[in-house]
């Protein structure tokens, strides 16, 4: 079925794909692929770690990616447009933690963020290994 419709970007141009409700032009499609192959290869969703630089250009998002990473795996939306991949999931870690309740070690739990102090870096709680007499051990 043909896209109908302009792309965001281009509106002088049809739109040839749709990604979470917003259209974009053959110009746009074609520049997504050559941002997504210059990637590293464990980067996945691939089409997401992609943004739009302005003019013709689509570049793979800078940074280390940790926290879009984690707006995918916990669905996380907030924070403005353009800090959004093209599913709708920040890419900021300030926006990532944008209304949640910090957590003390002796509450966290499988699946929480972890943020660092400098809140330029986080990951989620993937294991808590319970030590006798000692704190516990949280994976990142």
């Amino acid at each position: 079925m043909a896209i109908q419709g302009k792309c965001i970007h281009h509106p002088g141009l049809s739109a040839t794909i749709e990604v979470n409700g917003k259209k974009y032009c053959q110009r746009c499609e074609t520049g997504q692929q050559q941002a997504e192959k210059l990637l590293p290869n464990d980067i996945e969703p691939r089409k997401c770690f992609v943004w739009y630089k302005g003019g013709n250009v689509w570049t793979p998002i800078r940074g280390t990616g940790c926290a879009h990473w984690v707006a995918h795996q916990k669905n996380i939306t907030k924070g403005a447009p353009i800090h959004k991949c093209l599913a709708g999931c920040t890419y900021k870690v300030v926006d990532l933690i944008i209304g949640r309740t910090k957590v003390t070690l002796d509450k966290v739990a499988v699946g929480h963020i972890y943020v660092n102090p400098k809140v330029d870096h986080c990951g989620m709680v993937s294991k808590i290994t319970k030590l006798p007499g000692k704190p516990d051990k949280i994976e990142i």
